[in-house]
Order: C-alpha cells, then structure tokens, then sequence
C-alpha cells in the first residue's frame, strides 16, 4: 500500500516539473516586455518573427514575391536548416528552413510539444512583435521583421500547445543574405543562434 502512494506521488511531481517547464518556455516565445523603435526595418537593435502556428503542417502564409527573378534578385531558394533554437523537457523550437524570395528572407519555425502537459505560449501586440527579435548580417546590420505569423494571425493573444502537437511558425525580413552568408537571429527571448545559407 505504502509503495503505491509513493508511485503517485512522483508521477504527481513529475507533472508538477513538467507544467512548471511548460509556462517557463512559453514565455519564452514573446518577450511583452520588449521595448524598441516601432520602425520594422533595418537599424538599432534588430528584431526577426515570432510565431506559433496551428497544429499540422506548414502554416499557409507565404513571402511576399516578384514577377520573376531579375539580374539583382536571383531565383528563389529554400536552404534546409534544421537548427535546434530551444530544448528542454520535451518542449523544442527548430529553425526548419530559410526561403529567399524578391529580395527577402522568410525563416520558417517549428515548436514541438513533447511533454504530457499543455505548453502555454503568447503572442505579443504587433508593435512590441516586431522589436522582440532580429536578425544580424554579416556587415553589422541590424534587419527587423515586417511580418510574422503572430502580426498576420494572432497577436495580443495566449493560446497552449497540446501535448502530441506541433505548430509552425515564421517571420519575413525585408533583406535577402547571399548564399554562403551567416547572420545571427535572436529569436524572442531564445538564445542568438549562428545561422549559415548553404
């Protein structure tokens, strides 16, 4: 009798551990205390997207695009990344791809919940989503996001991750880094990440 109260009660504070983790991470997506220019180009400190998209597949928003490729924009191209942004206790953000089209860069996110509970995550308003991450280039430049899953679907809003489920994000930058260039992409409150176009 005795061992199964003590079976109980760490599966309990398991859980516990778990949903403790879960609220952590999922302010880590939106920072709302986030504070900066407005402006979401270039300049000052930089700031990329956010999001969390809807469970399932990719999310159906696409980079905006020219007629065609001209001889200062090359054709489009999408660069495999697979980059793990965060990951801990079940809970995982991966950069997934980056997609050059008309002159931008549209970085494509997966937020994964792998824990038996619920992963509470937020979008900021769209004035303090566009301060909240960036992207750094090569030259120094500083790139914020025009648009991002959050600003074109749910800002100001809360929602949760349902353990099982993935939601897609992503964020477009109105500056396409050449093949074989890094930058470095601060995320929301994730730590920067050194990202290379191969």
């Amino acid at each position: 009798m005795q061992k199964r109260y003590v079976g109980l009660l760490a599966v309990v504070a398991a859980t516990a551990c778990l949903a403790v983790a879960g609220t952590l991470g999922g302010w880590y997506l939106a920072d709302r205390t986030a504070s900066g220019p407005a402006d979401p180009t270039t300049s000052g400190p930089v700031a990329a997207t956010t999001a969390a998209a809807a469970t399932g597949g990719l999310s159906t928003g696409s980079p905006a695009s020219g007629s065609g490729p001209s001889p200062s924009q090359p054709a489009a191209r999408t660069y495999p990344l697979d980059q793990s942004v965060y990951r801990q206790s079940g809970l995982t953000v991966t950069l997934v791809s980056a997609e050059v089209t008309g002159g931008k860069l549209r970085l494509n996110l997966t937020y994964r919940n792998g824990s038996p509970v619920a992963w509470p995550v937020s979008c900021p308003t769209a004035e303090v989503d566009r301060t909240s991450s960036r992207i750094v280039l090569s030259d120094g430049r500083s790139v914020r996001p025009e648009s991002t899953w959050c600003t074109e679907t749910r800002p100001d809003e809360s929602f949760s991750i349902a353990p099982g489920e993935r939601v897609e994000s992503w964020g477009l930058f109105p500056v396409a880094p050449e093949t074989g260039s890094s930058f470095e992409l601060t995320w929301y409150d994730f730590p920067a990440l050194d990202v290379r176009l191969r």
